[in-house]
């Protein structure tokens, strides 16, 4: 665990969602050149990027090179404009990593948009050749133990940031079935995905998935019964969309795509809502001001959030038991993992050794030994073989928990940054 270590940056850390616009448009690519530039022996890494935070998941081959790696990145990268990002090493890299999973890191208590966002990081990385087998073991025991954390989570919570700004929809427009203009859905992440899927489900009518590539949201646009369109076309020809009475928009466009300019070009109902979960913005904050539009921004859902942060608190401390449980649990797998390339070859040198060693008594002072007694004495070898193995690994297991328990409750380094934790 002590190889591990998390560069943060989330909705926590600010009042608003303005200091992550720095680090948005980071990519692994980017990222990888930074890493290789900054001289340690980083054996691998992950970004994840949401709407609301952006995160280095990395594993250091030298533990001591935590603090000095994470202030060389920091400084190489663009940036910061507010509160410096968070820095976690060792073990609470691990439960974060479980919390963060399970939705109980997120903007909406329980959100299982982020699970998908982690495995898409994780599986950029692999693409990448970035994620070793410590990172990817980790992952692995990290998505199959948050499953259970989740079991704490209130299941009468908003599901996700798409589906807690489809509720505003639903409430801006006085239902989702209220009039036959069209709903369009901008983007193709799993943002975009989830919010057709939420539309489609409570009731939404007229849908149109627009995108950069048509072909990559026909098949989803096919399963929630919306049409697609282009968005070269749509910028083009707004009316291509038909009428519209809202728009939920979540690309990754480095500009907004919506400006007063555009919106002044559509058939829109007499009240178009627009719903902007892209960071940086989708939608130019200046369109609010146009009549008969109004802007839901992530700025606004995090707000209501926190009136509800009372109810989230109370709801994160029943899952904390289940946390503990499951870090205890990605722990002794991990140390299992790690025990069992050196326990194979061990095992193999004794067994190897035990048979030359019976062999050669066998042929010598026990030689007077019937075919029987022989038989007798392979069983009782192999059965003290299987009993030392086990013995062991035991031993092994306990050298390597007590090795880990001893690194992470060492004297932490100074703190750097916005926090370093151990």
């Amino acid at each position: 665990m002590r190889h591990l270590g998390a560069i943060i940056l989330s909705h926590d850390q600010g009042e608003d969602l303005s200091h992550l616009l720095s680090w948005k448009g980071l990519t692994l690519e980017h990222l990888e050149t930074r890493v290789q530039q900054s001289g340690f022996d980083i054996s691998g890494f992950l970004l994840l990027s949401t709407c609301n935070r952006v995160e280095i998941i990395y594993s250091i081959e030298n533990p001591s090179d935590h603090a000095a790696f994470y202030q060389t990145l920091v400084d190489s990268l663009p940036p910061v404009q507010g509160p410096a990002p968070e820095f976690k090493t060792g073990r609470p890299v691990a439960k974060h990593l479980l919390r963060l999973s399970a939705g109980l890191e997120s903007m909406v208590l329980g959100e299982t948009d982020i699970r998908h966002q982690m495995k898409e990081a994780k599986a950029a990385a692999i693409r990448g050749g970035h994620l070793d087998y410590r990172l990817r073991t980790v992952l692995q025991g990290v998505f199959r133990h948050s499953r259970y954390i989740r079991s704490y989570i209130p299941a009468n919570l908003p599901l996700s940031v798409s589906s807690l700004a489809v509720r505003f929809l639903e409430d801006s427009l006085g239902g989702l079935d209220s009039s036959d203009a069209g709903i369009a859905i901008v983007g193709s992440g799993p943002m975009s995905r989830h919010t057709a899927e939420y539309l489609s489900k409570w009731g939404g009518r007229n849908l149109i998935w627009i995108n950069r590539t048509v072909e990559k949201v026909q098949e989803l646009a096919s399963g929630v019964g919306a049409k697609s369109l282009s968005l070269e076309e749509f910028l083009i020809n707004p009316g291509a969309a038909g009428k519209l009475r809202a728009i939920v928009s979540a690309t990754s466009s480095e500009s907004p795509i919506f400006d007063r300019e555009l919106i002044a070009r559509m058939d829109r109902d007499a009240k178009l809502v627009l719903v902007d979960l892209a960071l940086p913005e989708d939608v130019d904050p200046s369109v609010a001001e146009m009549d008969g539009v109004e802007l839901i921004s992530l700025d606004r859902i995090r707000q209501r959030l926190e009136t509800n942060r009372k109810q989230r608190e109370e709801a994160a401390s029943r899952a904390e038991s289940a946390v503990e449980e499951s870090l205890f649990r990605l722990e002794s797998e991990l140390i299992h993992s790690l025990s069992g390339p050196i326990l194979k070859e061990l095992q193999k040198d004794i067994r190897k050794e035990a048979q030359e060693r019976l062999e050669g008594l066998l042929q010598g002072r026990l030689s007077h030994l019937t075919a029987r007694d022989r038989r007798i004495l392979y069983d009782w070898a192999i059965r003290s073989h299987r009993e030392m193995n086990r013995i062991h690994r035991s031993g092994v297991e306990q050298i390597l928990k007590s090795y880990f328990k001893d690194s992470e409750h060492a004297p932490a380094d100074e703190a750097v940054g916005g926090g370093y934790t151990r």
